[in-house]
């Protein structure tokens, strides 16, 4: 990986931040210029002699894309140092995070690199590594002021200077005085802290002709942040003039929807993240500008680090990824692999359909109408086989639930001219529409579409118990919180959403030890635990026994 970082100037600190006014970048001091000031512990000391060989263990929040392609990112760049790196997926639980950390210090890693899924849970266990006398990296996620001073060093994305140069360019494109709201990233995070009062407080000082008039967190779900837009345009009217989002996929689809229905495509739009569909908004005009994170150089920069440490080279206590604004002038340098349909998937309908949601499947297709016939990113066919995927998942859905997506499209000739000889792509996605709302309304005749949010829940798990599932993912699939969902679960079910999940997981695994066929850490990955090693401790707390006394021979 090309050694490009980004350096920051930092200020003196204010005698007393919080005197300040939230608005004002001074009571900010501390959550922006996290660890710059901290005065090191005594730390293990480097030997020298280079990474080939070296275990590198790197732990992880969870499975969502950002943190696969991070582990991408870090593999390859693993990979090409020599280390033998290992990962750890916590589910976006820190207590599953812990065990995972406490299990990996007794086999004596040559380092760590850790991103928290909490601050209170990632401090302790970076002060449990701290006393095993193993070197650790902190990554991505801003950490606790004590943990800065017991680690080797700390790389991650700038979010607070990305989003003062967002808001620079938001200021710029709203010449005119006006308000403008903001649809924020999950409160209670780092990350929402810096993407809400980074630009609030930076417009405070270089823009006072604008006006915040609302900031709203919509669950990252498409359908609330529309509802919510919608709602800002009927109370604000001609006063609104930009809208900030914290995301540029799903809550930045529902903005552009709602502006388009109300006619207001007028409002200028800015976002962070750089996805795929971010960079599609874009290219469209439909997006004025995004912040560039990419999560690959994300895993790779501590990587980089990390060998370096071993290479006996000084080592900067924080490393940022380098800042960059994308707009339409510079956006096709960063599209080099083009667009394709990565962001929609097949799951994310069949989860629709579940649900008996029959707008979000309207808003599904027409998203990918927009993507293939309007914007004319990806070729048709590419959109073949991505279209035969799609059919394929919906057909699989409806077997499942012991209906025929066969009979449903009538019959396999019609299937074939449904799907291969419409006349136009727009058409087959009708078709495609056309037979998921089928399947929705069959399932809702034989009463197999429940409206318990507990059932709705529990289908979930028996779809997706081999992913990384957690109250936090369910939170952004479903639009509530996650503490609403533990509450509800716990009280008509008696167990926690925890424990139900890995109950039904073990259950699964018994199943697949005893055909025979797969060891038992192929069985582990198989019903979603990317932790071998918490999987055996997980199987013996729920059934007494190894995962080896149930493998027959």
């Amino acid at each position: 990986m090309e050694k490009e970082h980004w350096y920051k100037e930092i200020p003196p600190r204010p005698a007393q931040p919080r005197s300040y006014s939230e608005t004002d970048r001074r009571y900010w001091y501390d959550e922006e210029y996290a660890g710059w000031r901290a005065v090191k512990h005594p730390l293990p000391l480097s030997p020298g002699d280079g990474p080939k060989g070296k275990r590198l263990d790197i732990f992880c929040q969870g499975g969502h894309p950002y943190w696969l392609e991070y582990q991408k990112g870090a593999k390859e760049e693993a990979e090409k140092e020599g280390f033998c790196v290992h990962f750890h997926y916590a589910d976006w639980d820190q207590e599953v995070q812990t065990d995972s950390l406490i299990a990996v210090l007794k086999e004596k890693p040559d380092m760590i690199i850790f991103s928290p899924v909490e601050t209170i849970g990632g401090a302790e266990c970076i002060n449990l590594a701290y006393e095993a006398e193993i070197p650790i990296i902190g990554s991505n996620q801003v950490l606790d002021a004590e943990s800065y001073t017991k680690i080797i060093a700390w790389a991650g994305p700038d979010d607070w200077g990305q989003q003062r140069k967002l808001a620079r360019h938001f200021a710029d494109e709203v010449k005119q005085g006006g308000g403008y709201c903001m649809v924020t990233h999950r409160p209670g995070t780092s990350v929402y802290l810096a993407r809400t009062w980074g630009v609030i407080s930076e417009l405070d000082a270089i823009a006072p002709h604008l006006k915040l008039l609302d900031t709203q967190f919509t669950q990252f779900n498409r359908e609330e942040t529309r509802r919510v837009v919608k709602q800002w345009i009927e109370t604000y009217g001609s006063e609104l003039v930009g809208i900030v989002s914290a995301d540029d996929s799903l809550p930045q689809e529902g903005i552009n929807r709602a502006l388009a229905e109300c006619g207001r495509e007028d409002i200028i739009r800015v976002a962070n993240g750089a996805t795929r569909r971010g960079l599609g908004f874009i290219r469209n005009g439909s997006l004025s500008a995004v912040t560039w994170q990419p999560p690959e150089v994300d895993g790779a920069l501590a990587v980089k680090i990390a060998a370096d440490w071993f290479k006996g080279f000084r080592i900067d206590p924080i490393t940022y990824l380098p800042q960059h604004i994308i707009t339409k002038e510079n956006v096709d340098s960063f599209l080099i692999k083009g667009l394709g349909f990565e962001d929609f998937h097949g799951e994310d309908l069949c989860r629709m359909i579940l649900e008996g949601n029959l707008e979000e499947i309207h808003g599904f297709f027409e998203d990918i109408k927009r993507r293939v016939v309007n914007e004319q990113i990806v070729g048709e066919e590419y959109f073949g086989g991505f279209a035969i995927q799609l059919m394929s998942n919906l057909l699989t859905l409806a077997d499942k639930k012991g209906e025929s997506g066969v009979e449903l499209a009538g019959g396999y000739e019609m299937l074939y001219k449904g799907l291969f000889q419409q006349p136009t792509v727009s058409r087959s996605l009708d078709w495609l529409s056309n037979l998921a709302i089928a399947i929705v309304e069959r399932l809702m005749e034989s009463q197999q579409i429940s409206g318990s949010l507990v059932d709705r829940l529990t289908v979930y798990i028996e779809l997706h118990y081999s992913e990384a599932v957690s109250l936090k993912t369910l939170s952004e699939q479903f639009g509530l919180s996650a503490a609403y969902l533990g509450k509800v679960f716990k009280e008509h079910t008696g167990l926690s959403f925890s424990r139900y999940l890995n109950e039904y997981r073990i259950t699964k695994a018994k199943e697949l030890l005893t055909s025979g066929n797969m060891k038992a850490k192929e069985v582990a990955e198989a019903v979603g635990y990317a932790d071998s090693s918490y999987f055996y401790t997980t199987f013996k707390k729920f059934t007494g026994t190894a995962p080896s006394d149930y493998i027959t021979d």
